[in-house]
């Protein structure tokens, strides 16, 4: 199996989150949803003969955005630490997976926060996009 490339998705992910930034768009969230994305990485990384294994992907849930707990995720490298320049690692995560670890209704979801074309998803929407991935 071909692996697709981290560019590819990130090219895919700019252009849908660019389409949904002015207009609801059923065929971008579609596309959104197909994506990886980066989560900064607070634990459950560990190494062993030169492979990192997960080993519990922990998400970072922010306490207070916009008036709700949110997990942010990212389209790219350069995004991702333009918002937390300080941040050790990250985990590359299909939406797929993040899915299936979704923490309660109240968490929202923030794509790409601080970027311009930043998404922010409500819990209901969140879990919608995601539940798309679970082909």
């Amino acid at each position: 199996m071909t692996e697709i490339p981290a560019e590819v998705f990130a090219s895919v992910a700019r252009k849908a989150l660019q389409d949904l930034s002015s207009a609801p768009d059923l065929r971008a969230l579609e596309a959104l949803a197909g994506c990886d994305v980066l989560i900064p990485a607070i634990g459950g990384i560990r190494y062993t003969r030169n492979r990192s294994e997960l080993v519990r992907l922990v998400l970072p849930v922010i306490e207070s955005v916009y008036d709700a707990p949110a997990v942010m995720v990212f389209t790219s490298e350069e995004r991702l630490f333009q918002a937390f320049p300080l941040v050790p690692c990250y985990r590359p995560v299909t939406l797929r997976d993040l899915a299936s670890r979704w923490p309660t209704d109240e968490v929202v979801l923030v794509i790409d926060a601080g970027d311009e074309d930043e998404l922010t998803l409500s819990a209901h929407n969140a879990r919608w996009l995601l539940g798309r991935c679970l082909v």
